[in-house]
């Protein structure tokens, strides 16, 4: 009996197991801007001041396809400046909170009301004061490097097949920083709705456009490898040897002692 356990102990980690590799990655939403600036550029949600903005909220949307099929742990977003309007900079935005989450509607599919955007699995990713800067470095052309870096205190892991990817700003403090690059095109992965008012954070609607910042993911590739199939079949072969091995030993025993074998021996 101990041995038959030991034997089990062995086999049903290794037929049943489930090991995963990841990999450090960074994927750039939308994807044809990887390498090619944005047709437009927006200050939205980060270079807000009065007496225009005090505050603001906001979302954006980007399309699961473009993420793969792989399970993501997001780690960190970045930006890039316009090139035409964007510039050298360094500020820290005194009260800034960001949430990720899944979202059931689509690009250019926002509703103007905040929380009927919002997945069960929202999660605030940063809160408090967040310190951006950029070199405005890279090609007279552009587009420029990705160097407006938030590192989330709280990463989020992220499945592509549970939904589209929300992102929501609450700039409680406004800030100044620059013309961030960006998309306006209909049916590409992007888009978002904002508040335009002096006081937004508060605000539970907001103007919803096509219009969605260029965006760098940071993170790692999860990817779930299944257990060998010989595992399972080394597993069913001793189990059934274990299962021989003692209807033998029983068959023996009752034949030194004169016993016809009884029904469940030859089972």
């Amino acid at each position: 009996m101990i041995k038959r356990l030991l034997m089990v102990s062995i086999i049903m980690p290794l037929a049943f197991g489930w090991d995963s590799t990841a990999t450090a990655i960074t994927i750039v939403l939308p994807s044809a801007n990887a390498s090619a600036e944005g047709n437009g550029n927006n200050i939205f949600p980060f270079d807000i001041q009065p007496p225009a903005f005090d505050s603001q909220r906001y979302e954006q949307v980007y399309g699961a396809s473009d993420f793969g099929s792989s399970t993501l742990l997001i780690t960190g977003l970045a930006f890039r400046p316009d090139v035409e309007f964007g510039r050298a900079f360094s500020n820290t935005l005194t009260d800034v909170s960001i949430f990720l989450m899944t979202t059931r509607n689509a690009p250019d599919g926002l509703s103007a009301v905040f929380a009927d955007n919002e997945g069960a699995d929202r999660v605030l990713v940063h809160s408090g004061s967040l310190s951006l800067s950029s070199g405005d470095i890279g090609p007279p052309v552009g587009p420029k490097a990705f160097d407006i870096i938030i590192n989330l205190t709280t990463a989020f892991l992220y499945n592509p097949a549970s939904g589209n990817l929300l992102l929501e700003v609450q700039n409680l403090s406004g800030g100044a920083t620059t013309a961030f690059d960006g998309e306006n095109m209909f049916g590409d992965p992007v888009s978002r709705v904002v508040t335009l008012d002096v006081n937004g954070v508060n605000d539970t609607t907001g103007s919803a456009d096509t219009f969605g910042l260029v965006t760098e993911f940071l993170a790692v590739s999860v990817v779930p490898e299944p257990p060998s199939i010989a595992l399972f079949g080394s597993a069913a072969l001793v189990f059934a040897a274990m299962r021989r091995r003692r209807r033998i030993l029983s068959l023996m025993g009752r034949a030194r002692v004169g016993l016809r074998p009884s029904g469940a021996d030859l089972r």
